[in-house]
């Protein structure tokens, strides 16, 4: 019976320790997901948000959606969900400087404007709509706040290419400047 209290004995700190051990690394290791959204785009009829995920200490991969009003009104508008694949090469992932690339898909609705003048017909509009992949390259720098790093700040910009054949209208964008600046909060 003593050989048996010893071993359980010594199962149960070999597994306190290796409990405190794990448990030490992660609080060390912070935080390695992250929730964001511009706080500032619902203001104006818009939204941008995005999920990243640490996968390696100098790589992570994030899923973005956003749905932008163009001009200002409802009449063209930019939908489009990206996955990017982000390297930090400070070997700090989700904290500090990251180079993104990311392949994703883009809906772009606008207003056509018909040829009345000419056609001598009461002037209308119609909305055309395309579907098409987009790429796109970025650079941030994203910070981690608080004692817990929970709180999350990035800021930055890029380019994003759309694959949507412009050959009906020339209101649909080929190619696009990005910002981004969010707000989240970064958990385990």
């Amino acid at each position: 019976m003593p050989l048996l209290r010893r071993t359980l004995a010594a199962c149960a700190l070999g597994l306190t320790a290796v409990t405190a051990l794990s448990t030490t690394a992660q609080a060390q290791a912070g935080p390695s997901r992250i929730v964001a959204i511009n706080p500032f785009l619902p203001l104006v009829g818009s939204f941008q948000a995005e999920f990243e995920k640490k996968l390696q200490d100098n790589l992570s991969v994030a899923v973005s959606a956003s749905h932008i009003a163009l001009r200002g009104d409802d009449s063209n508008r930019l939908t489009n969900a990206d996955v990017k694949l982000r390297l930090y090469p400070a070997e700090r992932a989700l904290d500090g400087f990251g180079i993104a690339a990311g392949v994703g898909v883009g809906h772009q609705s606008a207003v056509q404007y018909l040829d009345c003048l000419a056609a001598n017909e009461p002037c209308r509009d119609t909305r055309a709509t395309r579907t098409g992949p987009a790429f796109s390259v970025e650079m941030q720098y994203q910070w981690l706040l608080g004692k817990n790093q929970h709180t999350a700040v990035s800021a930055g910009g890029g380019a994003k290419r759309f694959f949507i054949s412009n050959t009906a209208n020339g209101n649909f964008n080929e190619f696009m400047p990005t910002l981004r600046l969010t707000i989240g909060y970064a958990f385990r």
